[in-house]
């Protein structure tokens, strides 16, 4: 089951973002798209969605279609008149999905993501941390193929944040689906990223992470060399494009 993209390009207006990309996105596996601010990474995620259209090449889905694909945007969408277990059981009730059904979905994914005390809070009740909690357990209740993360940690401090991304792995591992993140963080995308796509002028450049497998790895100094390695491409990026 995957996403394929082949000599994929695409322009807004008349600036072209990305020009014949060619990508496979596998289920049950974790990529992260990494880049400076601005280069195109969330449009990607929006193209992976079929949200946005391509100027040229094609998107192929095997074994999935569109609404298997669950995104969670950089400013989560929650609605401020839904409780948690309202927001979690609006996609079910969309996708027609019996009552029975949608309270088990809904018990199991508050319990996954340590959300039953707070079922019954509204978002202004809850911490930045547990919001960001609240919308990935919207998205993947109903049991996507995939699911597209934006900039998922991107407001939080560091210990909510090491936080939330242990509870990606997690919940990654736990559902077995395709999983793409946005992030413009190098620790964040060696800690994340099975796979990691480095965003440059109009392209892509894949690199396997070599410490991904690594237990506690943000204990291991390999973690800090390869997300050094990482950061110090960026700014080569940014110089070449520069010059």
């Amino acid at each position: 089951m995957y996403i394929q993209l082949k000599d994929a390009s695409f322009a807004y207006n008349t600036e072209a973002i990305f020009k014949q990309l060619n990508l496979r996105i596998e289920k049950n596996h974790s990529y992260v798209i990494l880049g400076k601010s601005g280069i195109g990474k969330s449009t990607l995620l929006s193209i992976l969605k079929g949200l946005r259209q391509l100027s040229e090449g094609t998107i192929h889905y095997q074994g999935t279609n569109q609404d298997k694909i669950e995104i969670v945007f950089q400013d989560l969408r929650l609605f401020p008149w839904q409780t948690v277990k309202q927001a979690l059981e609006m996609p079910l009730i969309i996708e027609g999905v019996a009552s029975k059904e949608r309270r088990s979905r809904i018990t199991k994914c508050v319990e996954q993501f340590n959300l039953t005390d707070l079922a019954t809070r509204y978002p202004n009740q809850l911490s930045g941390g547990q919001k960001q909690r609240v919308a990935m357990a919207r998205g993947l209740v109903t049991q996507p193929d995939f699911l597209l993360l934006d900039e998922p940690t991107s407001s939080l401090d560091q210990d909510t944040k090491e936080h939330v991304q242990d509870t990606i792995l997690q919940a990654q591992r736990r559902y077995r689906n395709g999983l793409v993140i946005v992030t413009h963080d190098t620790e964040e995308a060696a800690y994340l990223g099975e796979t990691i796509l480095v965003v440059e002028s109009e392209t892509l450049t894949l690199i396997d992470n070599p410490i991904f497998h690594l237990e506690k790895r943000r204990d291991h100094l390999a973690f800090y060399e390869f997300s050094l390695e990482l950061k110090q491409r960026l700014k080569k990026g940014d110089r070449n494009e520069k010059n």
